[in-house]
Protein backbone atom coordinates (compact mmCIF):
# COMPACT_ATOMS: atom_id res chain seq x y z
CA UNK A 1 0.00 0.00 0.00
CA UNK A 2 1.22 3.26 -0.99
CA UNK A 3 1.89 5.52 2.17
CA UNK A 4 -0.86 8.87 2.46
CA UNK A 5 1.32 12.07 1.71
CA UNK A 6 1.91 14.49 4.59
CA UNK A 7 1.28 18.18 3.77
CA UNK A 8 2.00 21.03 5.67
CA UNK A 9 -0.69 23.50 5.71
CA UNK A 10 -0.84 27.22 6.31
CA UNK A 11 -3.87 28.23 8.30
CA UNK A 12 -1.58 29.26 11.26
CA UNK A 13 0.97 31.04 9.49
CA UNK A 14 -1.93 33.45 7.95
CA UNK A 15 -3.28 33.70 11.04
CA UNK A 16 -7.43 31.26 10.32
CA UNK A 17 -8.75 29.57 13.07
CA UNK A 18 -12.17 27.91 12.29
CA UNK A 19 -12.81 27.83 16.02
CA UNK A 20 -11.21 30.89 17.76
CA UNK A 21 -10.55 33.91 16.08
CA UNK A 22 -8.26 35.04 19.23
CA UNK A 23 -6.51 31.92 19.08
CA UNK A 24 -5.71 32.55 15.51
CA UNK A 25 -4.42 36.34 16.44
CA UNK A 26 -2.27 35.41 18.98
CA UNK A 27 -0.76 32.61 17.09
CA UNK A 28 0.07 34.92 14.14
CA UNK A 29 1.37 37.78 16.25
CA UNK A 30 4.26 35.06 17.18
CA UNK A 31 4.78 33.79 13.92
CA UNK A 32 7.64 35.67 12.56
CA UNK A 33 8.74 34.61 8.84
CA UNK A 34 11.77 33.19 10.50
CA UNK A 35 9.53 31.25 13.28
CA UNK A 36 7.68 30.09 9.99
CA UNK A 37 10.67 29.01 8.47
CA UNK A 38 11.74 27.18 11.22
CA UNK A 39 8.41 25.19 11.62
CA UNK A 40 8.52 24.19 8.20
CA UNK A 41 12.07 23.09 7.97
CA UNK A 42 11.67 20.56 11.25
CA UNK A 43 8.30 19.35 9.52
CA UNK A 44 10.06 18.53 6.72
CA UNK A 45 13.26 16.86 8.61
CA UNK A 46 10.01 14.92 10.81
CA UNK A 47 8.40 13.18 6.86
CA UNK A 48 6.41 16.38 5.32
CA UNK A 49 6.07 16.11 1.79
CA UNK A 50 5.11 19.33 0.56
CA UNK A 51 3.18 22.66 1.36
CA UNK A 52 -0.22 23.58 0.42
CA UNK A 53 -0.86 27.57 0.63
CA UNK A 54 -2.66 30.68 -0.44
CA UNK A 55 -0.90 33.00 -2.18
CA UNK A 56 -0.41 35.12 0.71
CA UNK A 57 2.33 37.86 1.13
CA UNK A 58 3.66 35.95 4.58
CA UNK A 59 3.62 32.55 2.48
CA UNK A 60 5.19 33.76 -0.21
CA UNK A 61 8.14 35.36 1.61
CA UNK A 62 8.56 32.41 3.55
CA UNK A 63 9.18 30.32 0.56
CA UNK A 64 12.12 32.87 -0.77
CA UNK A 65 13.25 32.35 2.59
CA UNK A 66 13.26 28.57 2.30
CA UNK A 67 14.70 28.57 -1.02
CA UNK A 68 17.41 31.04 -0.34
CA UNK A 69 18.47 29.14 2.67
CA UNK A 70 18.50 26.14 0.45
CA UNK A 71 15.97 23.91 3.01
CA UNK A 72 13.40 22.45 0.48
CA UNK A 73 15.19 19.47 -1.32
CA UNK A 74 14.03 18.10 -5.01
CA UNK A 75 11.14 16.08 -3.56
CA UNK A 76 9.82 18.88 -1.59
CA UNK A 77 6.60 20.11 -3.89
CA UNK A 78 4.28 23.22 -3.32
CA UNK A 79 0.53 23.19 -3.79
CA UNK A 80 -0.61 26.95 -4.01
CA UNK A 81 -4.28 27.43 -3.96
CA UNK A 82 -5.65 30.74 -6.20
CA UNK A 83 -6.75 33.16 -6.05
CA UNK A 84 -6.23 34.88 -2.51
CA UNK A 85 -10.37 35.46 -2.00
CA UNK A 86 -9.50 36.95 1.12
CA UNK A 87 -7.21 39.75 0.01
CA UNK A 88 -10.20 40.13 -2.85
CA UNK A 89 -12.68 40.48 -0.18
CA UNK A 90 -11.07 43.19 1.60
CA UNK A 91 -10.19 45.27 -1.15
CA UNK A 92 -13.74 45.02 -2.62
CA UNK A 93 -15.04 46.07 1.04
CA UNK A 94 -12.63 49.32 0.40
CA UNK A 95 -13.11 50.04 -3.29
CA UNK A 96 -16.10 48.11 -4.25
CA UNK A 97 -16.13 45.69 -7.35
CA UNK A 98 -15.31 48.51 -10.16
CA UNK A 99 -12.70 49.33 -8.22
CA UNK A 100 -11.15 45.86 -7.27
CA UNK A 101 -11.58 44.84 -11.25
CA UNK A 102 -9.31 48.26 -12.17
CA UNK A 103 -7.42 47.14 -9.15
CA UNK A 104 -6.31 43.28 -10.80
CA UNK A 105 -6.13 44.48 -14.03
CA UNK A 106 -3.10 47.38 -12.73
CA UNK A 107 -1.69 44.19 -11.50
CA UNK A 108 -1.67 42.12 -14.27
CA UNK A 109 2.22 42.39 -16.69
CA UNK A 110 1.96 45.03 -18.98
CA UNK A 111 2.29 42.61 -21.81
CA UNK A 112 -0.64 40.58 -20.53
CA UNK A 113 -2.92 43.70 -20.11
CA UNK A 114 -2.17 44.17 -24.06
CA UNK A 115 -2.92 40.65 -24.66
CA UNK A 116 -6.17 40.98 -22.52
CA UNK A 117 -7.05 44.44 -24.69
CA UNK A 118 -6.28 42.82 -28.23
CA UNK A 119 -8.08 39.89 -26.95
CA UNK A 120 -11.37 41.10 -25.44
CA UNK A 121 -11.33 44.73 -25.87
CA UNK A 122 -11.50 47.50 -23.27
CA UNK A 123 -15.15 47.50 -22.90
CA UNK A 124 -15.73 43.76 -22.63
CA UNK A 125 -13.07 43.28 -19.52
CA UNK A 126 -16.14 43.10 -17.26
CA UNK A 127 -17.60 40.44 -19.54
CA UNK A 128 -14.91 38.34 -20.06
CA UNK A 129 -14.58 37.26 -16.25
CA UNK A 130 -12.83 33.74 -17.25
CA UNK A 131 -10.18 35.56 -19.26
CA UNK A 132 -9.34 38.45 -16.62
CA UNK A 133 -8.99 35.12 -14.00
CA UNK A 134 -6.79 33.23 -16.12
CA UNK A 135 -4.10 36.29 -16.68
CA UNK A 136 -4.75 37.41 -13.27
CA UNK A 137 -3.99 33.73 -11.48
CA UNK A 138 -0.70 33.40 -13.70
CA UNK A 139 0.13 36.89 -12.18
CA UNK A 140 -0.66 35.46 -8.76
CA UNK A 141 1.73 32.33 -9.56
CA UNK A 142 4.79 34.17 -10.93
CA UNK A 143 5.06 35.87 -7.74
CA UNK A 144 6.08 32.26 -6.42
CA UNK A 145 9.96 31.61 -6.62
CA UNK A 146 10.67 29.85 -9.79
CA UNK A 147 12.52 27.70 -7.92
CA UNK A 148 10.17 25.95 -5.79
CA UNK A 149 8.75 23.02 -7.29
CA UNK A 150 4.58 23.87 -8.19
CA UNK A 151 3.30 19.98 -8.18
CA UNK A 152 -0.20 21.38 -8.30
CA UNK A 153 -1.93 24.48 -8.81
CA UNK A 154 -5.52 24.36 -6.88
CA UNK A 155 -8.56 26.95 -7.70
CA UNK A 156 -10.09 27.83 -4.30
CA UNK A 157 -13.10 26.26 -3.41
CA UNK A 158 -15.00 29.71 -3.73
CA UNK A 159 -14.33 29.66 -7.46
CA UNK A 160 -15.06 25.53 -8.02
CA UNK A 161 -18.10 25.59 -5.80
CA UNK A 162 -19.23 28.23 -7.41
CA UNK A 163 -18.79 27.04 -10.90
CA UNK A 164 -19.69 23.30 -9.88
CA UNK A 165 -23.52 25.02 -8.52
CA UNK A 166 -24.17 26.86 -12.10
CA UNK A 167 -22.44 23.87 -14.17
CA UNK A 168 -19.71 26.22 -15.49
CA UNK A 169 -17.88 23.87 -17.40
CA UNK A 170 -15.63 26.28 -18.92
CA UNK A 171 -14.28 28.11 -15.74
CA UNK A 172 -13.39 24.43 -15.06
CA UNK A 173 -11.75 23.55 -18.54
CA UNK A 174 -10.07 26.49 -18.43
CA UNK A 175 -8.20 26.08 -15.31
CA UNK A 176 -7.34 22.63 -16.58
CA UNK A 177 -5.81 23.74 -19.56
CA UNK A 178 -4.14 26.75 -18.19
CA UNK A 179 -2.34 24.98 -15.72
CA UNK A 180 -1.24 21.89 -17.65
CA UNK A 181 -0.13 24.09 -20.55
CA UNK A 182 1.09 27.31 -19.20
CA UNK A 183 2.21 25.76 -15.58
CA UNK A 184 3.07 22.06 -16.65
CA UNK A 185 2.08 20.98 -13.00
CA UNK A 186 -1.63 18.74 -12.15
CA UNK A 187 -4.67 21.26 -12.05
CA UNK A 188 -6.16 21.14 -8.23
CA UNK A 189 -9.76 22.17 -6.97
CA UNK A 190 -10.46 22.90 -3.89
CA UNK A 191 -14.27 22.18 -2.66
CA UNK A 192 -16.00 21.75 0.02
CA UNK A 193 -18.63 20.19 -1.54
CA UNK A 194 -16.71 16.57 -2.79
CA UNK A 195 -19.74 14.81 -3.90
CA UNK A 196 -20.98 17.32 -6.38
CA UNK A 197 -17.46 18.03 -7.62
CA UNK A 198 -17.41 14.20 -8.34
CA UNK A 199 -20.28 14.14 -9.75
CA UNK A 200 -20.20 17.28 -12.01
CA UNK A 201 -16.67 15.47 -13.30
CA UNK A 202 -18.69 12.49 -14.20
CA UNK A 203 -21.01 14.09 -16.47
CA UNK A 204 -18.70 15.66 -18.05
CA UNK A 205 -17.10 12.59 -18.68
CA UNK A 206 -13.85 14.06 -17.57
CA UNK A 207 -10.97 11.91 -16.30
CA UNK A 208 -10.79 13.00 -12.56
CA UNK A 209 -7.07 10.76 -12.71
CA UNK A 210 -6.00 13.77 -14.49
CA UNK A 211 -6.49 16.53 -11.60
CA UNK A 212 -6.01 16.92 -7.79
CA UNK A 213 -8.76 17.53 -5.75
CA UNK A 214 -8.39 19.02 -1.59
CA UNK A 215 -11.05 18.57 0.40
CA UNK A 216 -12.54 18.25 3.77
CA UNK A 217 -12.39 14.98 5.38
CA UNK A 218 -13.18 14.64 9.18
CA UNK A 219 -15.06 11.98 12.00
CA UNK A 220 -17.76 14.62 12.73
CA UNK A 221 -18.59 16.03 9.11
CA UNK A 222 -16.91 19.31 9.79
CA UNK A 223 -17.58 21.62 6.54
CA UNK A 224 -18.17 17.87 4.36
CA UNK A 225 -21.55 19.28 1.97
CA UNK A 226 -23.86 18.45 1.23
CA UNK A 227 -23.51 15.31 3.76
CA UNK A 228 -20.42 12.91 5.31
CA UNK A 229 -22.05 9.98 3.86
CA UNK A 230 -22.34 11.38 0.45
CA UNK A 231 -18.77 12.36 0.61
CA UNK A 232 -17.42 9.40 2.08
CA UNK A 233 -19.74 7.18 -0.63
CA UNK A 234 -18.15 9.48 -3.36
CA UNK A 235 -15.01 8.92 -1.51
CA UNK A 236 -14.77 4.82 -1.71
CA UNK A 237 -16.18 4.87 -5.12
CA UNK A 238 -13.40 6.81 -6.90
CA UNK A 239 -11.52 5.49 -9.85
CA UNK A 240 -8.40 7.25 -10.35
CA UNK A 241 -7.70 10.80 -9.22
CA UNK A 242 -5.65 12.29 -6.19
CA UNK A 243 -7.46 13.36 -3.00
CA UNK A 244 -6.14 15.87 0.07
CA UNK A 245 -8.17 15.86 2.98
CA UNK A 246 -8.02 18.64 5.14
CA UNK A 247 -9.36 19.59 7.63
CA UNK A 248 -9.21 16.67 9.50
CA UNK A 249 -9.53 18.04 12.85
CA UNK A 250 -12.51 19.63 12.37
CA UNK A 251 -10.76 22.96 13.03
CA UNK A 252 -9.15 21.85 16.29
CA UNK A 253 -12.34 20.44 17.60
CA UNK A 254 -11.11 16.76 17.18
CA UNK A 255 -7.62 15.36 18.47
CA UNK A 256 -5.13 14.39 16.34
CA UNK A 257 -5.42 10.90 17.31
CA UNK A 258 -9.07 10.83 16.62
CA UNK A 259 -8.51 12.45 13.37
CA UNK A 260 -6.02 9.96 12.47
CA UNK A 261 -8.04 7.44 13.39
CA UNK A 262 -10.94 8.23 11.05
CA UNK A 263 -8.30 8.94 8.58
CA UNK A 264 -6.66 5.62 8.84
CA UNK A 265 -10.36 3.80 8.09
CA UNK A 266 -10.45 5.74 4.55
CA UNK A 267 -9.86 4.61 1.42
CA UNK A 268 -8.72 5.97 -1.62
CA UNK A 269 -7.02 8.96 0.03
CA UNK A 270 -3.68 10.32 -1.64
CA UNK A 271 -3.00 12.73 1.12
CA UNK A 272 -3.92 15.08 3.75
CA UNK A 273 -2.51 18.47 4.73
CA UNK A 274 -2.18 19.66 8.27
CA UNK A 275 -1.67 23.31 10.01
CA UNK A 276 1.13 23.15 12.48
CA UNK A 277 2.62 26.01 14.31
CA UNK A 278 6.01 25.33 16.29
CA UNK A 279 8.76 23.04 15.80
CA UNK A 280 8.01 21.08 18.89
CA UNK A 281 4.51 20.56 17.62
CA UNK A 282 5.83 20.06 13.71
CA UNK A 283 8.02 16.85 14.99
CA UNK A 284 5.33 15.53 17.12
CA UNK A 285 2.58 15.73 14.63
CA UNK A 286 4.55 14.55 11.48
CA UNK A 287 6.10 11.75 13.49
CA UNK A 288 2.56 10.76 14.28
CA UNK A 289 1.81 11.13 10.61
CA UNK A 290 4.34 8.73 9.46
CA UNK A 291 2.23 5.60 10.79
CA UNK A 292 -0.35 6.43 7.85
Amino acid sequence: MTPIKKFIGDNAFIGVSHLSDARARQTLQRLSVEKIVEVIRTAISHGANGFTFTVHPTNLQVLKELIATRSLDSDFAVYPTLPYVAGYLRTMNEKGIVGTLGELFDQVSIVDRAKLVVESGVTSLAGDPIGLMKRYLNYELSRIPREANIASVLLHDVVTDLAVSYRSADVIQSHIESVRNKWHATPGFVTRNFSKFIEFFNQLEWRLSDVLVMTPFNRIGFQMNPSKEACEAALSKLEGGKVIAMSIMAGGYLTLEDALDYIDGLRNLYGITLGVSTPKHAAETFDRLRSL
